[in-house]
């Protein structure tokens, strides 16, 4: 039985504001909210939910087989053809001297969400009495990690522009197996959306000196954009002539080619968001360090900007997912071939900071609480 048809009358604490609630029976409605926040707090029991969700995550794993064995797009180029799968992608990166940008690719493209599967299985598994020996609350709290971390949704976003900005080049063609990896990203993306309504939501982890923690690294991710930017993000050779490749110059190497759509996804990916976000998590901290915007009107907008920021975090490595596939695809010396740049590195660094300071930051400052 679900704890909330256990005991209907307890309180519960917002994780985002730090007020108490009642916890009340919901009837025709779906989820509790905050009476401060108006954060979500906990959801209607569907035990529905539950089986729906152990479903798509074992389906998900299933056709995760499938999609990382057989190989993903091809490229001809003088004749020869090149072929890469989404694990060689990780390696291209590795090979190349980039073991930290490889090990981040591995960890959040293929480790962390296949972790996530498995720790709903086990959830799953748990709720009905099978996994009695598992507590709950380190599953909530793996959960709550690897859907943080988990960032393959980005990777087939990454595989439509390198596929675009291949053609402009030479054949380039998109297997079959593409069909595999779609159907593993939609039902990776259902079992999540079914378990996240089954839970009631938990505290997050209080960080001593959330405030001059979370400024350090926002101040650390704004420095490290600057080189992220200039530097080159890969080298281009064609026929023994090299073409650095910035972020910016990639763009309009895009948009130049016509491929205008697709330089403004790249541009707002690449560009707006790493920026918006620091800037955003900045523009949250000074305003509660010199207490403008300080009514609860404008506390629950920064709450839910703070919220917008951590939930668009993971879109921002797209360029490196693309590099990763263009360096593992692209490698005949003697005719092309694309290597990274020292910039991948430095952009790989933003985009952790930025997700690291969001895990850090105790939005119960916000409303001047710190529990």
């Amino acid at each position: 039985m679900n704890e909330l048809d256990k005991n209907t009358s307890k309180n519960t604490i917002c994780h985002h504001c730090g007020q108490e609630n009642q916890v009340v029976d919901l009837g025709s409605y779906k989820k509790g909210l905050c009476s401060q926040c108006y954060s979500t707090l906990y959801y209607k029991p569907s035990k529905l939910n539950f089986k729906f969700a152990f479903i798509y995550a074992l389906t998900s794993l299933i056709l995760f087989i499938p999609s990382n064995i057989y190989p993903i797009m091809s490229f001809e180029l003088v004749g020869n053809e090149f072929s890469v799968t989404f694990i060689q992608s990780a390696i291209s990166l590795h090979e190349q001297g980039f073991d930290f940008v490889s090990l981040v690719i591995f960890l959040t493209a293929f480790v962390f969400p296949i972790m996530n599967s498995f720790v709903i299985i086990a959830i799953y598994l748990k709720k009905i009495g099978i996994l009695d020996f598992i507590k709950l609350k380190p599953l909530d709290k793996m959960y709550n990690f690897t859907k943080k971390t988990s960032f393959v949704e980005v990777y087939l976003l990454a595989l439509v522009v390198g596929y675009i900005k291949l053609d402009d080049i030479s054949d380039v063609t998109i297997h079959d197996n593409i069909y595999f990896f779609i159907a593993y990203i939609i039902f990776f993306r259902l079992s999540m959306n079914k378990i996240h309504t089954t839970r009631e939501f938990l505290s997050k982890k209080n960080f001593e000196n959330s405030y001059s923690l979370t400024f350090a690294l926002i101040i650390t991710g704004l420095l490290l954009y600057i080189p992220a930017n200039y530097f080159t993000m890969m080298n281009i050779s064609k026929f023994g002539n090299i073409t650095p490749d910035t972020i910016m110059s990639g763009i309009m190497s895009l948009a130049n080619n016509g491929m205008m759509e697709i330089a403004i996804i790249v541009f707002i990916a690449s560009i707006i968001i790493p920026l918006f976000k620091l800037l955003g998590m900045l523009f949250i901290l000074l305003s509660m360090k010199f207490n403008f915007y300080n009514n609860r009107i404008n506390k629950i907008y920064k709450l839910k900007l703070y919220k917008f920021i951590d939930f668009i975090g993971k879109w921002s490595i797209l360029d490196i997912y693309m590099v990763a596939l263009l360096t593992s695809l692209i490698k005949e010396e003697s005719i092309a071939f694309i290597e990274a740049g020292s910039a991948v590195t430095y952009f790989t660094l933003v985009i952790l900071i930025t997700i690291v300071a969001t895990t850090t930051f105790d939005t119960k400052l916000i409303w001047n609480k710190n529990e």
